[in-house]
């Protein structure tokens, strides 16, 4: 146990590193409307978020916690920049949970500690889960609670009981207050009730009803307003899922227009989210465990399987395709790779947890710099005089982030279609009013050059694409006066290992370390 508890100081450690990312500011959006949403919930007043596009749940957890933090210690935690933080140590407080269910389904499978401890090590050491410690969103709790759900599940494979289908329900329901895509897991749920509980009718139908009467109660419990506001609730799970089936309902997911189903979610995670070499003994493992199956039958080690494999199945093949969908994965790429790491040679374990804890510093040192949207503010505040015009993009985050009241802001509506003269008249007359450009990150240039054959795509831009093309190759009347952009990277006395992470899905770049770029127009 000492091993564990100083695994979990070091994953408690690297998630706290840079939790300050933003300096407050509130730059991830989801991270941002959440807390606006707490910041509306009152205990005593208003339970009603008002907003069901992810589950209740976590939004009760924050405010309740801000506000019993409040009343014990006389403090002003409860409002919106105080519970920026309260949320993100909320999210570690979490994932930590999960490295700890990691740990005990580890144990509970193979019955090794080394491999529990090797699980629980890849996961503290990935970059991924530690980025999304960083900011308060739903997925770091679907996480915890799906790898929770997992323990329990095995454990009534084991010993069937009522207490354990109520314990089953009562997570199971959190998870459906969390995020409405928990929902997939249900019938992997029904079926291990109904298989343990197959012979004795009697015993099934009892089984089902005690599962179904608490999954109702705790549900309403954690997310009441589902049921009192149930329109509501309706149309945001509704417009949720139509994003998840078309790429083009919202201008922040034409990104994954033409995408590949599952290949981009699995090039992503080996290029980023577990790094490669995380990603190569997951896969070893994943083999071994295949062919231990086809020698010895093992129950258990198919549920997690069919478990994981079926998640990845339904989430892999939406049309959008943000990498936080494939968070709930990352505990068993973990488990596989504690397994892997169990049945090689020990000097080539040595190696891979040395590359992995190399590679997980080179990402966390995104953290020891300033975030570039705040640097990009110092130096517009600095170097561009107030009363300047500001060129801005819609759909991204306006900057400077702060001392805006300085300047006067022209919005270039890109996103706009039909993408015609029309649109480019007026886009064209705010640039020339515009004494500077700013793009704040490559939510619009990326997939907006992508869209140019009209032919192909059902939204296109072709006059857009052009326009950053001429830009990008100073074409236009404007020039690049600064950019501020920070990468993973190492450095140890003159020598550096630098990766350049542009090619990532976006949304692993756009929150704490987007690319900014800033243009003077010479007219």
């Amino acid at each position: 146990m000492v091993e564990m508890a100083i695994l979990l100081l070091v994953a408690f450690l690297l998630r706290a590193y840079g939790i300050n990312w933003d300096q407050g500011f509130h730059l991830h959006p989801d991270e941002r409307m959440l807390i606006m949403v707490g910041d509306k919930i009152d205990f005593f007043k208003n339970l009603n978020p008002d907003f069901f596009n992810y589950g209740s749940l976590p939004i009760y957890i924050l405010k309740g916690a801000a506000q019993l933090i409040d009343f014990i210690l006389k403090t002003r935690v409860a409002g919106y920049d105080g519970m920026l933080y309260l949320g993100r140590w909320l999210s570690i407080g979490f994932d930590l949970l999960t490295i700890i269910f990691i740990y005990k389904i580890s144990k509970l499978l193979f019955k090794n500690e080394k491999v529990a401890l090797f699980a629980s090590f890849f996961y503290s050491v990935a970059f991924f889960p530690i980025q999304n410690s960083h900011f308060f969103v739903v997925d770091v709790f679907l996480t915890a609670l799906t790898t929770i759900l997992v323990y329990l599940l095995l454990l009534y494979l084991k010993t069937p009981t009522k207490k354990k289908i109520v314990l089953i329900a009562v997570i199971f329901s959190a998870m459906l207050a969390t995020k409405f895509t928990a929902i997939i897991f249900f019938p992997v749920v029904i079926g291990v009730i109904i298989w343990k509980a197959i012979k004795q009718w009697n015993n099934l139908i009892s089984s089902l009803f005690t599962f179904a009467i608490s999954l109702l109660t705790f549900h309403f419990l954690f997310m009441p307003y589902a049921y009192i506001d149930f329109p509501k609730f309706l149309s945001d799970i509704k417009l949720q899922l139509e994003m998840n089936s078309n790429p083009y309902i919202f201008p922040f997911t034409l990104q994954y227009v033409g995408t590949t189903p599952y290949f981009y979610y699995l090039k992503n995670i080996f290029l980023w989210g577990l790094g490669p070499f995380i990603s190569i003994i997951s896969l070893i493992g994943l083999i071994s465990l295949i062919r231990l199956m086809r020698n010895k039958k093992n129950n258990n080690m198919l549920f997690l399987f069919v478990f994981y494999f079926f998640y990845f199945l339904i989430v892999g093949r939406s049309s959008v395709k943000f990498m936080r969908y494939m968070l709930p994965l990352y505990p068993f790429f973990a488990v596989l790779a504690g397994y892997c790491m169990s049945k090689i040679k020990k000097h080539l374990a040595t190696v891979f947890l040395f590359l992995s804890l190399l590679w997980c510093f080179i990402f966390v040192n995104i953290y020891s710099h300033p975030n570039t949207r705040t640097s990009a503010t110092d130096w517009i505040l600095k170097n561009i005089p107030a009363g300047s015009t500001l060129a801005v993009e819609h759909w991204d985050d306006r900057l400077p982030v702060v001392g805006g009241e300085n300047y006067k802001y022209e919005e270039l509506p890109l996103y706009e279609r039909p993408d015609d003269d029309i649109k480019w008249q007026d886009i064209n007359e705010k640039l020339k009013k515009s004494d500077y450009l700013i793009i704040a990150s490559n939510r619009l240039y990326v997939p907006l050059q992508k869209l140019f054959d009209c032919n192909k795509y059902k939204s296109c831009y072709p006059k857009t694409s052009e326009y950053y093309k001429k830009l990008f190759s100073n074409k236009l009347s404007f020039r690049k006066a600064a950019e501020f952009s920070v990468s993973p990277k190492l450095e140890i006395g003159n020598w550096k290992l630098e990766i350049r992470d542009e090619a990532a899905d976006e949304s692993f770049t756009v929150y704490d370390h987007p690319k900014v770029m800033i243009y003077k127009n010479l007219h």
